[in-house]
């Protein structure tokens, strides 16, 4: 049977290889927590590159519809510039121009000229409009557009960023076990330690005069034998 030392020996050596295992497993999962979250971090990259690309190729759909919906607002845009305008010019002349007439003839003919030249402005207005929609719409698109993939850039930058810094997260991972590698360590050089001395203390010397002194002789200087005594 096995002394006491040895099978403490035996059991720390154990202890140091559980040891070695629970470390090793804590730093694979290190290392896998850092993959797995750079995985969701270049998803959730690429997810909002995909959706401003798709934003991007949208601004097309129904073009004609957008393109009406801006002459319309660059037709009363320039519409409302005539009318002030011509308001502003009216109102110096009358200025300088004679009193106003009391005859009703002359308002209404008045009242009338206005209401033509108000007509003649929207209708130029709304032909400006007309001509201008096409290429602001498109050049709006176009701003819009270049803005997308400035952004779309940029989290490609992030993802790049992103790589870059995997290796160091799995560096930092590989210390995860560090504590419990120690403990697998210091388990290891007491097994070795006490596995020696009680196998060490097992084997007995052997001592090549004991025969000789049980009959009561001594070796000589000379390697031969003699009595004493």
């Amino acid at each position: 049977m096995c002394d006491p030392i040895t099978i403490a020996g035996i059991a720390l050596t154990a202890g140091s290889a559980i040891a070695n295992t629970i470390a090793q497993s804590k730093v694979q999962k290190a290392r896998d927590s850092a993959l797995a979250a750079e995985r969701v971090r270049q998803n959730t990259l690429d997810q909002e590159a995909a959706a401003l690309n798709a934003a991007s190729q949208d601004r097309y759909q129904d073009f004609g519809a957008q393109q009406d919906e801006r002459a319309s607002e660059l037709g009363q845009y320039f519409t409302d510039q005539k009318i002030e305008n011509a308001s502003g010019n009216a109102a110096a002349a009358a200025e300088q121009a004679t009193p106003q007439s009391g005859s009703d003839i002359v308002v209404r003919e008045e009242a009338k000229q206005r209401g033509k030249a108000d007509a003649f402005a929207k209708g130029q207005g709304e032909a400006l409009g007309n001509l201008r929609s096409f290429g602001d719409l498109l050049g709006g698109i176009g701003r819009e557009q270049a803005r997308d993939a400035g952004r779309i850039g940029q989290i490609g930058g992030f993802k790049r960023g992103s790589s870059n810094i995997v290796p160091l997260e799995l560096d930092e991972a590989n210390s995860a076990g560090d504590g419990m590698k120690l403990f697998a360590d210091v388990l290891g050089l007491g097994g070795s330690l006490a596995t020696s001395k009680g196998l060490g203390g097992g084997t007995k010397s052997v001592d090549p005069w004991k025969g000789l002194r049980a009959v009561g002789t001594k070796p000589a200087s000379s390697g031969l034998l003699s009595l004493y005594g």
